[in-house]
């Protein structure tokens, strides 16, 4: 008897020890080869935000949804975004993909669209033939390997030569300041902000035109964003989002300011603990389940000896 109690005992001593295994990597099409595959690092806070900021009935709103669902989904692909192989060389001024194919963008969007209908969240899509992801809010996103930033991120390979293995570029001074001059997202904070981002200037060899130098300065300036979500996505996503809005969802497009009308940017960071116990309370009843189940038997067996 004492021996079946002990077994019964261990068994409940498992059970309640056991962690219940979750990954916030999420695959677009896990059965599909790895060509298919877009690695997101996925969290609550991310689920909250967008829900937030772009969920529900009403139609989509561009200043309010499309800064919050970018600097998410910035976050989520940080560090994927900013990884560079070891074989990797410099990349030349005459690199002609200054981002992310639209191909792998698309598969990127599809693993956060599978992701938030897994959790009852739908963004509105403004029309038959247009989402919100990369037609509504436009939103691209960027491998530092295929950006010439030398103001922002040394990517010489010269660098690493001790490193083995995939490593992160490596950010300049202009990019480490961002650390201290983007940790307030009021309005003042995120004119800081935005006034430390103009040293982080996009470079290329050539004669581009004035767009083409506009456009990788703003890359540029979205992938030293990125570095400070890698480096703490709840500290900088409110103000990254503030960021986001002045420079690339401005009411203004040849003007960069942060926009002092705070009642129309929500907060980027939801309340995740509300969140999770909201979506992924089921996760915790079996082994609860089990539990009382055991506890019962013995409770049974107990009786019937004495």
């Amino acid at each position: 008897m004492q021996t079946f109690t002990s077994i019964l005992l261990s068994v409940i001593l498992l059970a309640s020890t056991s962690p219940v295994s979750s990954s916030n990597t999420v695959p677009s099409f896990p059965v599909q080869p790895d060509t298919q595959i877009c690695n997101l690092d996925l969290s609550d806070e991310l689920f909250g935000g967008v829900n937030d900021a772009c969920g529900g009935d009403k139609a989509l709103d561009r200043s309010r949804c499309c800064p919050v669902l970018a600097a998410w989904l910035f976050a989520a692909h940080a560090r994927t975004a900013l990884q560079l192989p070891t074989s990797a060389s410099s990349p030349s001024g005459t690199s002609e993909l200054p981002m992310v194919p639209d191909d792998e963008s698309q598969k990127c969007v599809n693993s956060l669209q599978d992701s938030l209908r897994n959790r009852s969240i739908m963004i509105p899509q403004p029309n038959a033939n247009c989402d919100a992801i990369l037609c509504f809010c436009g939103i691209r996103l960027h491998m530092i390997s295929s950006l010439s930033c030398p103001a922002a991120f040394n990517v010489n390979v010269s660098a690493f030569r001790n490193v083995t293995g995939p490593h992160n570029a490596m950010p300049t001074g202009a990019v480490l300041d961002l650390e201290k001059s983007c940790r307030n997202s009021s309005y003042a904070g995120c004119s800081q902000c935005l006034a430390a981002l103009q040293k982080v200037r996009g470079n290329k060899n050539g004669s581009e035109g004035g767009r083409s130098r506009k456009i990788l300065n703003r890359d540029c300036q979205v992938m030293s964003l990125t570095w400070l979500l890698l480096r703490n996505k709840t500290a900088y996503i409110p103000t990254v989002s503030a960021v986001l809005r002045a420079i690339m969802y401005s009411a203004h497009p040849h003007e960069s300011k942060c926009s002092p009308d705070q009642e129309n940017m929500p907060l980027a960071v939801a309340d995740s603990l509300h969140f999770d116990n909201k979506n992924h309370a089921p996760l915790s009843s079996p082994p609860l389940t089990l539990l009382f189940l055991i506890i019962t038997i013995i409770i049974v067996v107990i009786s019937a000896s004495s």
